[in-house]
């Protein structure tokens, strides 16, 4: 996001409630999986397509406060869910959580997210347990991972 976007701990911290509400609220993933970087990029270091997207750089056809979002979904995939309803059920909570500070505030955004597998993901060298398992639901009721039968590698 460029320098002039998210600048305070007020904005960040409507944003991080904004992306938890959407999983947390419906009880599905431990809000300890979320993890949100802001990264402000300098002036003149972002364009979407020929354009600045710092007004410093050309206030007449700069885009003010573009956002590039990037999610890697470690926790489900689409294969979790019947066909269709993972990435319309994704792209919606993406949407809703964008709303109050993104969309509302006329910045451009754009993101992707990709699905990584989960055999290749610890948390403090923890094997997360089965998705919308019982012990994944202890993690969300503790919002921190634990030692778990089945959570570290065979000695």
């Amino acid at each position: 996001h460029p320098q002039n976007t998210f600048t305070t701990n007020p904005e960040r911290d409507l944003f991080v409630h904004d992306i938890l509400a959407y999983d947390h609220t419906r009880g599905t993933l431990p809000a300890c999986y979320v993890i949100v970087n802001f990264h402000p990029m300098p002036v003149g270091s972002m364009y979407r397509g020929y354009t600045s997207v710092s007004e410093q750089d050309n206030p007449a056809e700069a885009v003010s406060g573009f956002v590039r979002i990037t999610i890697s979904h470690l926790a489900a995939s689409r294969r979790d869910f019947p066909e269709g309803v993972g990435a319309v059920r994704m792209r919606k909570g993406v949407d809703e959580a964008c709303r109050r500070s993104i969309v509302e505030k006329g910045w451009g955004w754009e993101y992707h997210v990709t699905e990584d597998e989960r055999d290749l993901w610890t948390i403090d060298g923890v094997i997360p347990p089965p998705f919308r398992g019982e012990v994944e639901k202890k993690w969300r009721g503790e919002n921190q991972g634990s030692e778990w039968e089945g959570g570290r590698e065979a000695e």
